[in-house]
């Protein structure tokens, strides 16, 4: 994990605070949403802030450091970015005041408002696991995803956002509190 963070920030690990600092701003400047509308801006800016947000602090630092495996005996899982990308988004989901109603291996719900609207976040999405998310979860309003595998075909009441592309397919974003999240990642 230490070891992706400063890889992001394209740094070594013994660089001082404030070479980190530096780091941030310069690839804050070249991928920040404000500045740069491509796509995949928004979510490159979220690994990036996860990864300043866990090395710009000494003590935490440290921690990460001393918690740091060799990446030859790292355990086999979903790749760096994936993981980031998912990481940074339940940051910004939970920063937003939205609550986790269900979890498990491979999906989030979170929840806000009344009447209750729900958003999932997942790493893949196929045709196939859409159609069982939103059997499951009737309101469902959005689902977050950083792979879209094959065709899917979305309802008119559901929205699709691809977090690595930062785009949206099926109907148009549903109204608040749930608009205004998901323009985050757009």
């Amino acid at each position: 994990m230490a070891r992706k963070y400063y890889d992001i920030l394209q740094i070594k690990p013994d660089s001082s605070s404030e070479e980190i600092q530096h780091a941030y701003r310069k690839l804050a400047l070249r991928y920040h949403p404000d500045r740069n509308p491509g796509p995949g801006a928004a979510s490159q800016m979220a690994v990036i802030n996860e990864a300043y947000q866990n090395l710009r602090d000494p003590p935490h630092q440290e921690n990460i450091d001393k918690d740091a495996v060799p990446p030859s005996l790292e355990p086999a899982r979903r790749d760096d970015l994936t993981s980031s990308i998912l990481g940074a988004a339940r940051t910004v989901i939970l920063r937003s005041g939205w609550a986790v109603s269900h979890e498990d291996g491979s999906i989030v719900i979170f929840e806000a408002g009344n009447p209750r609207v729900r958003v999932a976040l997942t790493d893949r999405l196929t045709g196939d696991s859409l159609r069982r998310i939103t059997r499951q979860h009737r309101e469902l309003a959005s689902v977050m995803t950083v792979h879209i595998e094959g065709p899917i075909a979305v309802g008119s009441r559901m929205t699709v956002i691809d977090l690595m592309r930062s785009e949206r397919h099926g109907a148009l974003i549903p109204g608040e509190p749930c608009k205004s999240l998901l323009s985050r990642f757009l």
